[in-house]
């Protein structure tokens, strides 16, 4: 990077910027319930602490000749004053509610931040004498759901009295990722991008894809927000999965398949399309991989009608496995590639390329947005006496967005979706479906 402290947006920040104020804020709001006692003092040192550890969490939206970029700030005292803003304690809300919780994720998950002029995070901490909790919402333009997670781990270093490790300033670039090493290599790429797509198009053609939505709107809605805890613990998920020779998170994509098909069930034309976030990290060249920034591909799978889930899980196993090899075999290049020259039209362009997709039907074409944050125990510190107990992930989305991951032995549910196209009876009548099937499931699998 020629400016260290000047960063260009890469195509996913480029996108976040430019639906920013149409769909909504792009936050990631994650509620946080401690498992004890945290004095505020310690909250406020600790996520200042952070921001000096972090540069991202301390970047504005500035203007350039052309585009716009991230400008880090220097960290002094023009950054306390800013860290006063965004961080601020929440009377009236009783966090050993978890109903209130809840209430309180949605609305805050669709506040504003002033990207321009402030930090791109907001925090709410809820002082409570056994359990408080921390509202903790960054926008995705400082970070994906794994660079969350990073900074979470520096918080809860922090709380447990370390200092957190500087993080350092990645080159924001995900071309690396994804763009084949030899050009003798782009032949083949274009080549297998170019059969998939033709695959898809042929499969697609007398297909109907389930949704939760009742109708299509031309205009963007406010996000609600749904907290679920599943009564199926992560460690039955993880047993049942081996014992199905599949991983949780590809059993999990197969029961929410299995969920968007008994809505259809008179339909055999009917189609589950899942799309499922892909951490590019993983592809860049050894020893280049960014630790903190944008850098998350997706992939889409299309679940059919299968005799039973035993069929459904190895039919998505196997297409999440050519889908990840896709990307392995760096076959995305020439659609990636041309992501990456949209920046170049410009803020005022794109948003109105994104308000024709959303008219259009382009932009919520699949069921539901899926994305797995895993185990999560690993921010705590070894030997923290300050813990996590709860742990609800969420995000801004076009269409329904499930998010899910584990923290102190219980698997975290959050569904989203926009008020106006999605029925508030509809998302909760799904989730206890859901939950109903992995009950059903873990009974089968104990009595097998």
């Amino acid at each position: 990077m020629s400016n260290p402290d000047h960063l260009p947006l890469n195509r996913s920040e480029h996108l976040y910027w430019a639906g920013e104020g149409l769909y909504g804020p792009v936050n990631m709001a994650f509620m946080l319930r401690f498992t004890g006692p945290v004095a505020e003092a310690e909250v406020r040192r600790s996520l200042r602490a952070l921001v000096s550890a972090y540069p991202r969490l301390r970047a504005v939206i500035q203007p350039g000749w052309v585009r716009h970029h991230l400008r880090i700030l220097p960290d002094n005292a023009h950054v306390d004053l800013l860290f006063a803003d965004a961080y601020r304690v929440q009377p009236g809300v009783d966090p050993s509610n978890l109903k209130a919780l809840e209430a309180f994720h949605g609305p805050f998950l669709n506040e504003p931040m002033p990207l321009e002029r402030g930090l791109p995070w907001r925090a709410r901490f809820f002082p409570h004498d056994t359990t408080p909790a921390l509202m903790f919402s960054v926008h995705h333009i400082a970070g994906d759901s794994r660079s969350l997670i990073d900074a979470l781990s520096g918080l809860m270093a922090a709380l447990n009295g370390h200092t957190p490790a500087a993080c350092p300033l990645d080159a924001p670039s995900m071309l690396p990722a994804v763009l084949p090493q030899r050009w003798q290599d782009w032949p083949a790429s274009i080549a297998a991008w170019w059969r998939n797509n033709q695959a898809v198009k042929q499969f697609m053609q007398t297909r109907r894809v389930v949704s939760l939505a009742t109708h299509r709107s031309n205009e963007f809605a406010p996000t609600q927000v749904h907290h679920c805890d599943l009564q199926t613990p992560p460690q039955t998920l993880r047993r049942i999965a081996k014992a199905m020779g599949t991983t949780s998170n590809t059993l999990l994509t197969a029961m929410l398949a299995e969920a968007f098909l008994s809505l259809a069930h008179d339909d055999p034309n009917a189609v589950a399309a899942i799309r499922i976030s892909v951490d590019l990290r993983r592809y860049f060249p050894q020893g280049r991989a960014p630790r903190f920034g944008n850098h998350v591909a997706t992939m889409v799978v299309r679940a059919r009608r299968q005799p039973d889930l035993a069929h459904q899980v190895a039919d998505i196993d196997a297409q999440a496995k050519a889908g990840l090899a896709s990307f392995e075999q760096r076959q995305h290049a020439l659609p990636l590639l041309f992501y990456e020259w949209l920046p170049l039209m410009g803020k005022t362009l794109y948003s109105r390329m994104l308000i024709a997709f959303k008219r259009r039907g382009k932009l919520d074409d699949v069921s539901c947005h899926f994305t797995n944050l895993g185990d999560t125990d690993a921010i705590h510190p070894e030997g923290a006496g300050v813990r996590l107990a709860h742990m609800w992930p969420a995000t801004n989305s076009t269409g329904l967005l499930v998010a899910t991951g584990s923290l102190a032995g219980r698997q975290f549910l959050v569904l989203s979706h926009p008020q106006d196209e999605i029925p508030v009876e509809a998302v909760h009548q799904f989730s206890a479906r859901l939950d109903r099937q992995l009950q059903a499931l873990e009974t089968l699998r104990a009595a097998a």
